[in-house]
């Protein structure tokens, strides 16, 4: 038997017994060793089940504590997929370009560790090469396998057919849903295609979403001290250097732990029986609308208002990649249904571009759609907003969404988390939780500190109705509908 054919038959053993090549091929670099390149000859129990969960799932999420080795072990997965079934494409996705090559070099390093199944380029009759965010392997009588990495963009990878997609930090990625929607076709397939999804837990994301959803995943959860090395001293001396919070992030003992709210929901008022209904409100209404656009996402809500403070969300748009063109045609679309007082924005959308010198506001106006300029004070709008959600037990919030009308709103509100360092505000990250939070936030702070538009002083014409809501209200709630309409004559 030559050389080259002992070869073949100890991959294609390799190919049958995928533990059995974990142990004897698989790699991984351990700075604090002596020697930096380790072997997995000692696999952990934790790591070894999620290995064979992997082997017989086609959808796998791993939710993990920090630095338990399991994007080494999801690449060594992908390299004996890659040497054991020739032909096989690998996609990995991480969160910059900079940890997309990071991967590559990985991968380099577990295929660099056995020489005895493969060999770079020129040295045997299976061998690999590489560039900065590709390894292919090459085969005498098969077709190559390929790794690609790409860094986390909505498109990233949506023209390939993969075998199997790696999504390194996936909590931690810009565009997670778009790229989940974009990708997740390319492995959906009857026979074929496999994703491993790694991260600890944020709050508020698709990986969250999914790890917590009803769905087809074979959802893994690696603790803290799967690391036999780490001691019961080891974990109380690192939670008295970190805190608590952090520690139960980063280093979590259990499933409901790493699920656990880090920094609290910054709006715990809001619950399904305290903001959804299914009662339009209906006397007076002046309807609203408001806005948070930008290109990633423009969140927009048509809100009625009452006479007597009461808020209600009667219909969202909540799409991204629109120009000013488009989501101006969007508006007038769904205004066809409303008479809008007032179409209300950010500050920023004055800001003038220095490549046209107009605002966005201005490109809006042109379309047809006049905005009306709102405070953008983040803590007084962040109270405003609460003002607006709180409510008596069991009762409503002055602000309701119409039933089924404002699905993302809802959630957002739900998911949205305190920052850490600024109590009074709500976080900026994950970033897709906020257009919608920001939108509402606008509306409330309109209403306790306008930028533009007062009714003070104003004498306005009234409908009969008007004034017969105002000769029927007490004291305060006169005062109020002057605020609202202004003066009558």
């Amino acid at each position: 038997m030559t050389i080259e054919e002992a070869r073949e038959n100890e991959i294609r053993y390799c190919g049958k017994n995928l533990i059995y090549f974990m142990k004897k091929y698989g790699h991984y670099e351990d700075k604090d060793a002596d020697e930096l390149i380790q072997s997995f000859s000692n696999i952990w129990p934790e790591q070894e089940e999620a290995l064979r969960g992997i082997e017989t799932n086609r959808l796998n999420i791993i939710l993990k504590a920090r630095q338990l080795g399991i994007t080494w072990l999801a690449l060594n997965y992908a390299v004996w997929k890659m040497l054991t079934r020739p032909g096989r494409t690998v996609l990995g996705m991480s969160r910059s370009e900079d940890e997309a090559k990071e991967l590559i070099r990985r991968v380099r390093v577990i295929l660099g560790a056995i020489p005895e199944l493969v060999k770079e380029k020129g040295k045997g009759n299976i061998w690999f090469e590489y560039t900065a965010l590709t390894v292919t392997i090459h085969f005498p009588n098969s077709p190559v396998s390929v790794m690609q990495c790409f860094a986390s963009s909505e498109n990233a990878g949506r023209s390939f057919t993969a075998d199997l997609l790696i999504i390194d930090e996936w909590a931690a990625q810009s565009f997670a849903r778009e790229i989940w929607g974009s990708i997740y076709p390319t492995v959906n397939r009857p026979t074929g295609g496999q994703v491993i999804g790694i991260s600890t837990n944020q709050r508020g994301t698709l990986f969250e979403d999914l790890y917590t959803g009803d769905n087809s995943f074979n959802k893994i959860f690696i603790p803290w001290y799967a690391d036999p090395r780490r001691t019961e001293e080891w974990y109380q001396n690192t939670k008295r250097d970190v805190g608590e919070v952090l520690m139960a992030q980063e280093y979590p003992a259990s499933v409901e732990e790493a699920l656990s709210t880090p920094g609290g929901a910054f709006f715990p008022e809001v619950t399904d029986r305290s903001i959804l209904t299914d009662e339009p409100l209906k006397q007076n209404l002046v309807t609203y609308f408001v806005m948070d656009y930008g290109l990633d996402m423009f969140a927009g809500y048509f809100i009625n208002r009452d006479a007597f403070g009461n808020s209600q969300v009667v219909t969202e748009i909540y799409e991204p990649n629109k120009t000013v063109g488009e989501a101006a045609a969007i508006i007038k679309d769904y205004s066809k249904d409303y008479n809008v007082a007032l179409f209300l924005a950010p500050p920023d959308l004055w800001n003038r571009s220095p490549q046209t010198g107009k605002s966005v506001a201005l490109l809006f106006n042109e379309y047809g759609i006049n905005l009306t300029k709102v405070n953008n004070d983040m803590a007084a709008g962040c109270l405003a907003l609460k003002e607006l959600l709180i409510h008596p037990e069991d009762g409503k919030s002055r602000l309701t969404i119409l039933n089924k009308c404002a699905p993302n709103l809802l959630r957002c509100l739900k998911k949205i988390q305190h920052d850490e360092r600024k109590p009074k505000v709500y976080a900026k990250q994950p970033h897709e939780l906020t257009h919608a939070v920001d939108a509402a936030r606008y509306f409330a702070i309109y209403w306790t500190n306008p930028a533009n538009l007062s009714n003070k002083g104003r004498r306005k014409k009234w409908r009969r109705d008007q004034f017969e809501d105002y000769e029927n209200a007490n004291e305060e709630d006169k005062k109020y509908l002057i605020e609202l309409w202004g003066e009558p004559n």
